[in-house]
């Protein structure tokens, strides 16, 4: 099978500059929710920010899991960077019976999370700019996937979400 390219290179690293500068932003937003400016010190937080802490970490760990079922549902079909493998078969069980995109889903939840836990709005403004390049990535991926499984991933996509239960 010829190898094709589906996407630059320069998506991870726009992935990977989001994700620092989010953090960053979240470590370093004097202003944070809470408005007092503690930070991540444990011993001043307040009940805004301890609240926040424990939701923002329930993300962090929804979207891990998240991500991980998808992953091992996927098993030898899975790649981090969007390819066809030889003797690729298209999963439509588990997770992907509800939703196309799971392990996305599972990043920005995880991603998102971690402003949440720093109590931070400028670090959850700054990671919100994966959920476009994201989207962009899923336009690419599903692109390759009709072309690999044609009608059947076009009946697929008509009987499940893009990326949220139910909704989208």
């Amino acid at each position: 099978m010829e190898k094709k390219r589906y996407e630059s290179r320069l998506f991870f690293v726009m992935l990977f500059v989001v994700l620092g500068l989010g953090i960053l932003a979240s470590v370093l937003d004097p202003s944070n929710i809470a408005g007092n400016g503690s930070g991540m010190g444990v011993n001043s937080l307040s009940g805004v920010d301890r609240g926040l802490w424990w939701i923002g970490l329930g993300m962090i760990l929804l979207g891990i899991i998240i991500r991980l079922v998808a992953v091992a549902t996927l098993k030898k079909n899975f790649s981090s960077r969007l390819r066809i493998r030889e003797g690729h078969d298209l999963v439509k069980n588990g997770i992907y019976h509800w939703i196309r995109h799971p392990a996305y889903l599972g990043i920005i939840i995880a991603y998102l999370g971690v402003p949440v836990l720093l109590s931070s709005v400028l670090g959850f403004l700054v990671m919100l700019l994966i959920v476009p390049l994201l989207l962009h990535r899923i336009k690419l991926e599903e692109r390759m996937l009709i072309e690999r499984f044609g009608a059947e991933y076009e009946e697929y996509m008509r009987q499940s979400k893009k990326l949220v239960p139910f909704l989208y």
